[in-house]
């Protein structure tokens, strides 16, 4: 096998042009690098405008799920999110056009977002949860206190009334005779001084 499994992967190449079927017994008959087959996999799904889910690129490779996944899951994510970018600016005749793995960064992106905005709504609940059980439990330690002042308060304070004063229940006609007020002319005692 050479360092980095070109010749390996040429020579699958040439098999699969004869007319036999790419599997991942063929990979590994010729000793592909799983490292090498799951980027290639990974650039043709986005230069085929499809997803470059984990199932889709481990597919495509072809190479076994969980062996796959336990030995590089990690490199797997790496190209997941690394290859596309890549692959569109190789295709840069393409540009404006949206993709299968543009569409599949922007729905990642949504998806992180709305998971961060429920993990803070629960975290907000949570702490609204908690406010509202400290308020409630001053109401009630308090409760008690704030009724038996309201009982001392009624019981020292006497309702007041306001005084009605008879003279405002006077018509004001009478109210001026009966103050010797003026007249209508200002013919009052104040007028008749010397």
């Amino acid at each position: 096998m050479t360092a980095d499994g070109i010749k390996e992967l040429l020579r699958v190449a040439a098999r699969v042009h004869d007319g036999e079927a790419l599997t991942a017994e063929l990979m590994a008959e010729e000793k592909v690098p799983a490292r090498l087959r799951l980027l290639i996999a990974a650039a043709v799904l986005v230069a085929a405008d499809r997803s470059t889910s984990k199932k889709a690129i481990v597919d495509t490779a072809p190479a076994g799920w969980s062996a796959t996944n336990r030995n590089h899951g990690a490199f797997v994510e790496e190209v997941q999110h690394l290859v596309p970018a890549l692959v569109k600016a190789q295709l840069n005749g393409r540009q404006g056009a949206v993709t299968g793995a543009d569409l599949r960064a922007q729905l990642d992106a949504a998806q992180a977002s709305v998971q961060r905005e429920r993990t803070r709504r629960k975290e907000l609940e949570n702490e609204l949860r908690h406010v509202r059980q400290y308020a409630l439990e001053l109401h009630r330690r308090l409760q008690p206190e704030h009724d038996a002042m309201t009982r001392e308060r009624a019981q020292k304070v006497r309702t007041l009334r306001p005084a009605v004063d008879p003279e405002l229940l006077l018509r004001p006609s009478e109210a001026a005779d009966d103050c010797g007020g003026t007249g209508e002319h200002g013919d009052g005692p104040a007028d008749h001084r010397d």
